[in-house]
């Protein structure tokens, strides 16, 4: 079945309103739903929007409580972002969470698991990586550029990657050209340098996650076979983090397929759930 993700998006947006709270001065964003005895943080991707989950959310919700936070625009540094997503779960969750990322987010779980390994149940993360000194080095060039172009640059900019990254002729890769079309011609800047300077962040202080965390909760490592944006080299580091993972392989081409393929990646994480939950 092809599934309408418009007419799931409007259903979503009717049915949930983001909340808001303030920590340490920034304002906080999230999405609150369902009921259940446990509960899941469902992290964003790299555009920092909680409402990109719509299909996660709505699925869920239906038998755990879910919160799904936005990353504020003006947070630019992990520390910040960490504090942020701690203060919250202070706030909104007792007890242990069921923690959910992908992509950017992925490697954001693993610094709150870190953190706060008495807080997490479980770990599930897909599309994703390790830090990475090399591609730290990256980055700072690229922040160097990215601070000095005009907003329509960065809009240009952004159009071109997006078109590598969102390739594909189904209904669902267009719906998601769609979405991130308007998501680009509403970022700013400031907003999109802070979250590549997380990033930054995020592969500069990977010595943090060495040694190996004595954490070995039920872990749940989701990739897709052939992903441009995480090599095989950096997923196979990916299982050694985690050697007690169990993994689940897409046999398929592409960085996007927790959102082309959501019914399939929320079958497999049901299913890890109801097994471990």
């Amino acid at each position: 079945m092809v599934l309408d993700l418009d007419a799931e998006l409007a259903r979503f947006r009717a049915a949930y309103q983001p909340q808001c709270a303030t920590f340490a001065g920034v304002t906080w964003r999230y999405i609150v739903g369902g009921h259940g005895p446990t509960t899941l943080l469902l992290l964003p991707g790299a555009p920092g929007i909680a409402e990109m989950a719509f299909p996660y959310l709505a699925a869920f919700a239906q038998h755990q409580r879910v919160i799904a936070p936005s990353y504020p625009a003006e947070i630019g540094s992990l520390e910040e972002l960490l504090a942020g997503l701690t203060a919250l779960l202070a706030t909104e969750t007792t007890g242990p969470i069921q923690l959910i990322g992908a992509s950017y987010s992925g490697i954001v779980a693993q610094y709150l698991l870190h953190r706060h390994p008495e807080r997490i149940a479980s770990l599930l993360i897909g599309d994703t990586g390790v830090p990475r000194r090399a591609r730290a080095r990256a980055l700072q060039l690229a922040l160097a550029v990215i601070v000095r172009l005009p907003r329509l640059g960065l809009h240009a900019t952004l159009a071109v990657a997006l078109a590598y990254v969102l390739a594909g002729n189904t209904p669902a890769h267009h719906f998601w050209q769609r979405y991130f079309k308007g998501v680009v011609a509403l970022l700013t800047v400031p907003e999109f340098a802070n979250r590549v300077r997380v990033m930054l962040d995020m592969d500069r202080q990977g010595h943090e996650l060495h040694p190996i965390s004595p954490w070995r909760g039920p872990t749940l490592l989701m990739e897709t076979a052939d992903d441009p944006l995480f090599s095989a080299a950096e997923r196979a580091a990916l299982r050694l983090r985690f050697p007690h993972a169990e993994v689940h392989t897409f046999h398929t081409q592409g960085h996007i397929t927790a959102l082309t393929r959501a019914p399939e990646y929320i079958a497999v994480m049901q299913a890890f759930l109801a097994r471990h939950c």
